[in-house]
């Protein structure tokens, strides 16, 4: 081998450390034995140097100067705010490649028609998106930002989070996730705006109706059902006798339901007191709100669900009561 050669195979040898020396000085993981993914937020109105400095700071990076090379090349303009999944064990290329190119921490949650703030506070949970207690206590207390939760007589949200499909970015704020929510129900409450406005029932008391519905029947033929016998009952003065305000006081929505809860004194506890409770049971689709603003029209005043999920319809309690004999 020459002595060309060998110099070649020098300087290559050289180059090679020198660029091994600077990418596990700047650029390698901090961490190679990490486990797993952590959620690192980008604040709104950061900058590259704020998200580096953050970055450092939590221990997710080996060097600020790399770290801002990688964002660099990158072409990074502005990044958008929300939470990110990275891991100590990412090199700066990699962490830089996911903030750069807004590649949030994003899932994909379904909230099924009539689930109560806590149910989706517990779902939310699962999926990481937000601590359940921050999410009920945040719902609990939410001031009438919209014109339709106006109407409300506390500042509860539930009936008003819309049953949906939504994509959330883990670690986002409750109050932008509610507003999520919020936006999504003002848009399909506006599908059915002229009916609510010709309605004998305010929009709070139209939720608060297709609440109890949703709970009650599952089927549209049903639902449309047990909403006009809910209205008869309005209408008479009767008391409305859903067994499902009961659960939602006690929040057991499968065992049976002891005489000490039927005797619980709330004004949500409709087999004691008349009239409608003081807001929904839980968050209703649009198809119960639907049934509630157009019902079937009918004599019945009473129904009851048999062990096999069918419902039987009365007109008077001697009838109800012989349907009580026939199939509880």
């Amino acid at each position: 081998m020459g002595k060309t050669h060998r110099l070649i195979i020098i300087v290559l040898g050289a180059l090679v450390l020198i660029l091994l020396s600077a990418y596990l000085a700047w650029f390698a993981p901090s961490d190679f034995k990490a486990e797993g993914k952590t959620l690192f937020n980008v604040e709104q109105g950061d900058t590259i140097a704020d998200i580096v400095v953050n970055l450092k700071d939590a221990d997710f990076i080996r060097s600020t100067f790399g770290t801002r090379i990688a964002f660099k090349l990158n072409r990074t303009g502005a990044v958008q705010s929300g939470a990110y999944n990275v891991s100590p064990r990412m090199d700066a290329w990699q962490i830089a490649y996911i903030i750069a190119h807004s590649q949030t921490a994003t899932a994909k949650v379904t909230i099924p028609e009539g689930y109560t703030t806590a149910q989706i506070a517990m779902l939310l949970e699962k999926k990481d998106i937000i601590t359940a207690n921050d999410f009920v206590k945040a719902a609990a207390n939410f001031p009438p930002d919209f014109d339709f939760l106006t109407g409300r007589p506390d500042n509860s949200l539930e009936g008003y989070l819309f049953p949906d499909t939504y994509n959330m970015d883990q670690g986002t704020p409750v109050r932008d996730l509610l507003l999520q929510m919020l936006d999504n129900f003002k848009r399909r409450i506006g599908t059915v705006d002229a009916q609510v406005k010709s309605s004998q029932y305010t929009l709070h008391q139209i939720l608060t109706l297709a609440s109890l519905v949703e709970k009650e029947a599952r089927t549209d033929v049903n639902r449309k059902l047990v909403a006009g016998v809910l209205v008869n009952r309005l209408d008479k003065g009767m008391r409305l006798d859903v067994d499902a305000t009961v659960r939602y006081l006690t929040d057991n929505w499968v065992g049976p339901i002891s005489q000490a809860d039927l005797n619980i004194n709330s004004p949500y506890n409709t087999r004691k007191v008349a009239g409608l409770p003081p807001g929904p049971i839980c968050n209703p689709g649009l198809a119960a709100i639907r049934d509630v603003l157009s019902p079937t029209a009918s004599d019945y005043f009473y129904y009851l669900t048999d062990a096999d999920g069918v419902m039987h319809y009365a007109k008077t309690l001697p009838e109800h009561n012989a349907n009580k004999a026939q199939y509880l």
